[in-house]
């Protein structure tokens, strides 16, 4: 019950007094603008930008219905940097995929894969906020229905990427699928983002058991 007052208290927070969250929104219009400078492909970094200001809309229309907390904005901006990034190189030609792919020795370019387990990682203790304040879920629950969801909407995700290759760019739609010729691509894809929610909330689960410790 003290978890869903504190979600209240949030949401009576006025976006003006907010200056916190006007820093996030500065910083990440800034990489926004720098990332739409010359991108690897235009049409492509169009396609991938609809995501992103899709994501945005939600977030601004539903900001009176629930305000989130600046940690939780923190990690929706980090997640959003990661896309933005990976739209600006087309995802398979990304400068981190030169170090992953010596850390990982592997000839795969793996930033994709990194933005899907971010999905999750990022993603869960957002999503797990909404839930304690959306439903009446107890908090092993939240837990559990948080990775269930995050798997999906990770299909979702999947499914979304597909409609869009097939009806608006069906003669790049391997570019933009990023398969890199994967036949478990998806399946991948879906596994690491659950695997990223199941982390964030294994460490959610302990850093609150230990909170509650702290002040019993």
């Amino acid at each position: 019950m003290k978890e869903k007052e504190n979600i209240g208290q949030k949401q009576a927070r006025t976006f003006g007094a907010n200056w916190p969250l006007h820093a996030m929104i500065v910083i990440y219009t800034g990489l926004w603008i720098w990332m739409a400078i010359a991108p690897y492909s235009r049409f492509d970094w169009v396609l991938e930008n609809l995501l992103i200001w899709a994501a945005l809309i939600a977030l601004i229309s539903t900001y009176k219905l629930i305000t989130f907390s600046n940690f939780s904005y923190a990690l929706f901006g980090l997640f959003l940097a990661l896309h933005t990034v990976g739209a600006h190189y087309s995802y398979n030609e990304n400068i981190v995929d030169v170090w992953m792919k010596l850390m990982l020795h592997s000839e795969r370019d793996n930033y994709d894969r990194l933005v899907h387990f971010s999905f999750g990682l990022l993603l869960a203790y957002p999503l797990r906020e909404a839930m304690s304040a959306w439903t009446q879920l107890s908090r092993r629950w939240l837990y559990v229905m948080t990775c269930v969801s995050i798997l999906a909407l990770g299909a979702f995700y999947e499914l979304i990427e597909m409609w869009v290759a097939t009806l608006v760019a069906p003669e790049i739609g391997t570019l933009f699928l990023g398969t890199q010729g994967d036949q478990w691509d998806t399946h991948h894809d879906m596994a690491l983002a659950l695997y990223g929610a199941v982390i964030a909330m294994v460490v959610t689960a302990v850093l609150g058991r230990r909170r509650e410790r702290k002040f019993e």
